[in-house]
């Protein structure tokens, strides 16, 4: 029975996170709590007290993990705690940069089916290069869609949501493209 649990948690971390590091989903995954308690009836998997979740570069803690599963076999996972975190490494895309993927919130779901995961009350999400943040945005409700790489962010108590964007590096610009230089006419031409 516990291994069905375990095997749950694993499909569902796998497919989670996009751009994760490739290799964070062939590595096991190991949850440790103070008390582990299933209900095979119901399709539901609880870890209570300090719950630390690892699979390779993949760590998320919190005060509490509920796994569950539907009729159709998907799962919702759902972290909690004062802080609930998030952090994975991103696959390494340029030589020398070692990216980061870390969020935070007092409760973070994942939603198999639709590959939605959303962080309520104080969410933040940050993405480092070599520890140093570069990106990073805030709200009272952040919602990314995993399948479509979108994301949506609802405003704090002040009522706002704030977003911070790391200029371009220099030493990568992107590349320019040539401009187009339109002819005045009055006839239309053949492409």
């Amino acid at each position: 029975m516990k291994k069905w649990f375990i095997t749950s948690l694993v499909l569902a971390l796998s497919s989670s996170i996009a751009l994760a590091d490739a290799s964070d989903k062939e590595k096991p995954i190991s949850v440790e709590a103070t008390s582990f308690k299933a209900n095979q009836v119901d399709q539901i998997a609880t870890y209570s007290g300090n719950v630390v979740v690892r699979q390779g570069t993949l760590k998320m803690t919190g005060a509490k993990l509920i796994i569950t599963e539907n009729a159709k076999g998907y799962r919702q996972m759902e972290l909690t705690g004062k802080k609930a975190q998030f952090r994975q490494r991103r696959d390494p895309s340029t030589k020398g940069i070692e990216e980061w993927f870390e969020a935070e919130a007092q409760r973070i779901v994942y939603e198999e089916a639709s590959g939605i995961i959303t962080l309520y009350q104080n969410a933040k999400v940050a993405r480092t290069e070599n520890g140093i943040v570069k990106d990073q945005t805030e709200g009272n409700r952040i919602v990314y869609d995993s399948h479509r790489s979108r994301t949506i962010i609802q405003g704090s108590t002040s009522g706002r949501a704030s977003t911070v964007i790391a200029p371009r590096n220099k030493a990568n610009p992107t590349p320019e493209t040539p401009a187009t230089k339109l002819n005045s006419s009055t006839k239309i031409s053949a492409p």
